[in-house]
C-alpha cells in the first residue's frame, strides 16, 4: 500500500502534514469542553476564518466531518493544496463527500496517523468520521467528536461499523 494520499506533496511535506492534522486534533481533544457540537451554518468557521492549531486557535462549533476537514485542513493548508477531502472548496460537505475523495486504505496495518474512519452509512443518518492520531498497543488511535460531550480519544474501532479508512495527506 502506498503511503501517498491525494495531496500530491512529496513525502517529507506528507509527514509534516500529518503532524499538522494531528497536532489540530489533539488540540481540539486537550479544549473538548469549549468545542460544541453542531451541524450548523457555522461548522465550517474554522476554515473561513482561517483558525490555525499552530497559534492555538480552534473553531468552537463542528461537528464531526468539519472537525477532521478542519485538522486535515491544518495540515494541507499549510502547503496551499486544495480541498481533496470534500471537493467543495475548505467550505462545506459531510462524511458522504469525504468517501468520494482520498485513497482508500485497504488494511488496517496499513494506517497512518492523519488518515480518517468512516463509520456507518455514510450517505444516511448513522455516517460518523473520526481521524488517526497514533497507535496504542498496535491499535490505531482516533479523535472523534460526534456528539456535545466530544471530542474523545479512543481506539479506531470504537465502533463496530467501520465502512472505510481514507487517506488524503
Amino acid at each position: 500500500m502506498s503511503t501517498k494520499g491525494t495531496s500530491g506533496l512529496s513525502a517529507a511535506h506528507r509527514i509534516r502534514a500529518r503532524d499538522l492534522a494531528v497536532q489540530a486534533a489533539l488540540l481540539s481533544l486537550r479544549h473538548a469542553p469549549a468545542i460544541h457540537y453542531s451541524q450548523g451554518p457555522n461548522r465550517f468557521d474554522g476554515i473561513a476564518h482561517n483558525l490555525k492549531a499552530w497559534r492555538g486557535q480552534y473553531p468552537r462549533e463542528v461537528d464531526c466531518s468539519s472537525s477532521v476537514a478542519w485538522w486535515l485542513w491544518n495540515g494541507l493548508d499549510h502547503y496551499g493544496v486544495r480541498d481533496v477531502v470534500n471537493g467543495a472548496g475548505w467550505r462545506a460537505g459531510y462524511t458522504g463527500t469525504m468517501v468520494g475523495h482520498g485513497i482508500r486504505v485497504q488494511h488496517v496495518a496499513n494506517v497512518l496517523r492523519g488518515d480518517a474512519v468512516i463509520y456507518g452509512d455514510p450517505f444516511g443518518r448513522t455516517g460518523h468520521t473520526a481521524l488517526v492520531v497514533g497507535e496504542r498497543n498496535g491499535v490505531p488511535m482516533v479523535v472523534s467528536h460526534g456528539s456535545e460531550r466530544g471530542p474523545f480519544y479512543l481506539p479506531f474501532n470504537y465502533r463496530s461499523d467501520v465502512h472505510s479508512i481514507r487517506r488524503y495527506i
